[in-house]
């Protein structure tokens, strides 16, 4: 069974020992890791039809890893419905666009609290997921990058700040929510060319601007501010 990085690395940002419930398991590949190299005590695997959930069963026997988990713990359901409160050390969410994340942990507050810890992959808008983390009460742990075909993931883990809801330090439309400090830290290679990649497209726009006839100053004015900051984030990235 050949897996992508990015499985590898949600499996790997999961606390030894931590139970867990993946929402959207899909094939359960992250569980099945899980299981098999005894990170995990217990792993609920969610998602949103059998038809979906067949998958992780198959790969469960396939892995000859049946005999592991309770057949109670493939569930069907929306979200974190199929969740009690509290059941679980982490939840992790992966795969999803930022925005339905975020709705996922904000249709009830109370229970997404009730866990310890946060496991998340938004497939794009992960600013807006990092908006809405900040804003209501969750503190980033830490910061990954991992491949994926062409794509680098990022993957987020994030644990309860002391308060429930936080007034943000910046809009959530700021390039910094996108692209966070925090993100030098990460797979440096990948960081570097996920913020040239976006400094490029900048320096795109800005010149395609300057090349019309109307008024552009306020977008070339914010759009240099992106820039000069990205500038400075790229010459933070270590190792390489």
């Amino acid at each position: 069974m050949r897996l992508s990085k990015r499985i590898y690395a949600l499996a790997d940002a999961v606390n030894q020992g931590d139970s867990v419930a993946d929402i959207g398991t899909d094939h359960g590949y992250v569980p099945m890791l899980l299981m098999r190299d005894g990170r995990s005590p217990r792993v609920i695997m969610s998602d949103i039809s059998e038809g979906s959930l067949a998958k992780a069963k198959e790969t469960f026997e396939l892995s000859r890893l049946a005999d592991k988990v309770d057949a109670m713990d493939f569930r069907i359901g929306d979200g974190l419905e199929t969740v009690g409160k509290g059941e679980v050390d982490e939840i992790i969410i992966g795969g999803l666009g930022g925005h339905t994340i975020a709705q996922i942990l904000d249709a009830d507050k109370d229970k997404s609290r009730s866990f310890k810890r946060l496991v998340l992959q938004p497939r794009k808008h992960s600013g807006s997921l990092r908006y809405y983390l900040y804003t209501h009460g969750w503190d980033i742990e830490s910061e990954n990058l991992a491949e994926e075909g062409k794509f680098a993931c990022e993957i987020i883990t994030a644990v309860r700040a002391a308060e429930t809801l936080r007034e943000p330090p910046y809009p959530e439309e700021d390039i910094r929510w996108k692209y966070p400090e925090s993100l030098t830290g990460a797979d440096p290679e990948l960081a570097k060319k996920r913020i040239e990649w976006k400094i490029s497209s900048i320096k795109e726009e800005m010149d395609n601007l300057k090349k019309s006839e109307k008024d552009h100053d306020a977008l070339l004015e914010q759009l240099g501010s992106d820039l000069e900051y990205l500038l400075l984030l790229n010459s933070k990235c270590t190792g390489i």
